[in-house]
């Protein structure tokens, strides 16, 4: 009986410890072009596809070289570049990987709108920097990025009109750039590309007071990646500082980042912590004073989001949060751990779990076949699994 009853106490230790470390599984890669968030209709289109046919998008897929991601009418999808930067597609949009090698990513924006949230070579975590920078080609020219920033591209029959809402960027391809023959177009910049050479009559100011649907859309997950970096922390308190880069949450069925430091912040202006005691440790705890609760599911681009200036929506204003915060310390009080314990950032109800261990992910893109729930909740007990 003795025996049993070790036994069975060792079997469900095992069952309680696999359960706990899917919450907080890290992704191991060594690619850009992994889809973390569809919405609607979002497809990809293999370069070594036979016939041409397109397969649906999901959480997981992981593009290669010459793979493109298409979304239709009122989808929209989000794909990982390297650790904290995104490139997000609008609807009636496609985007090809040229390469998706980290030392050297590429991607073509075939045609419609991109959003580029790009975080450079923060804390030695990301691959984008002034050696090798992120290299977009557009149907009228290429450009350049290795500055942490939100960068806006959209084609239109006779050009492309790119925004450099935050950071800078460079008109030329990377062998241009690294020969300093690139123009520098600076922050709170607009350039029309033609297919020629830029002229200063091609350069405006970027209007802040604009914003659509997809400004709304970005800045809704910016948002959810910053709550799920919360959510994902909790639900692995004893995570060790040096676990950073990708980690999934299964509360919002996403990826976030968890940066290699104390606290990060994104160019949206919100914050991502490395540990769950330094979201209590600093103040305003990551919080950008413009969040509101509507963007908790990183969903629906409407909601509380006319409440918001568009300059905020669309990245092009960031002057409140931009402070210096380090070494602060906030006075803990009543109701301040347990009632925060029993929501997220984002302002919904979760669980409070006990600690977990980190399990790693060895290839490079886990899959799946279902398409992801509809809401930026997910409803998922782990991330997704290989077919």
């Amino acid at each position: 009986m003795t025996r049993f009853v070790k036994v069975f106490v060792a079997a469900f230790a095992l069952l309680a410890v696999a359960s706990i470390a899917v919450q907080a599984q890290h992704l191991i890669s060594t690619k850009s072009g992994f889809v973390n968030r569809t919405e609607g209709k979002v497809f990809i289109l293999r370069a070594d596809s036979e016939d041409g046919s397109k397969g649906r998008a999901s959480l997981g897929t992981q593009m290669r070289d010459g793979d493109s991601v298409i979304t239709e009418a009122d989808s929209f999808a989000e794909l990982l570049l390297s650790p904290g930067s995104y490139l997000r597609l609008n609807e009636n949009s496609e985007a090809r990987a040229i390469n998706t090698a980290f030392g050297e990513i590429r991607f073509e924006l075939v045609k419609g709108s991109a959003i580029a949230e790009v975080a450079t070579a923060n804390e030695q975590v990301s691959n984008i920097n002034k050696n090798s920078p992120l290299e977009i080609v557009t149907p009228h020219g290429t450009v350049s990025i290795a500055k942490d920033g939100i960068y806006r591209l959209d084609t239109i029959d006779a050009n492309t009109l790119v925004q450099v809402r935050q950071g800078e960027l460079f008109i030329g391809d990377r062998n241009q750039f690294l020969a300093g023959r690139a123009t520098k177009i600076k922050r709170g910049n607009a350039v029309k590309l033609t297919g020629g050479t830029v002229g200063n009559s091609d350069i405006a100011k970027v209007n802040k007071d604009a914003s659509d649907r997809f400004d709304a859309w970005s800045f809704n997950r910016a948002n959810t990646l910053m709550a799920a970096n919360v959510s994902a922390l909790r639900r692995s308190r004893t995570m060790s500082a040096l676990s950073y880069g990708w980690i999934y949450d299964s509360f919002y069925n996403c990826y976030t980042y968890i940066p290699r430091r104390g606290l990060w912040y994104s160019p949206y202006g919100f914050g991502f912590f490395n540990s769950y005691g330094n979201c209590l440790y600093y103040y305003p705890f990551g919080y950008n004073p413009y969040w509101s609760n509507p963007y908790g599911n990183g969903g629906s681009a409407g909601g509380g989001a006319a409440a918001l200036p568009s300059r905020v929506i669309a990245g092009n204003d960031r002057a409140p949060i931009q402070r210096s915060i380090e070494g602060r310390r906030i006075d803990t009080n009543p109701g301040f751990g347990a009632d925060r314990g029993a929501s997220d950032f984002g302002g919904r109800a979760i669980s409070t779990s006990s600690a977990s261990s980190v399990s790693t992910i060895s290839t490079a893109a886990p899959t799946r076949t279902e398409s992801p729930a509809a809401s930026g909740g997910g409803g998922r007990s782990g991330p997704p699994t290989r077919p």
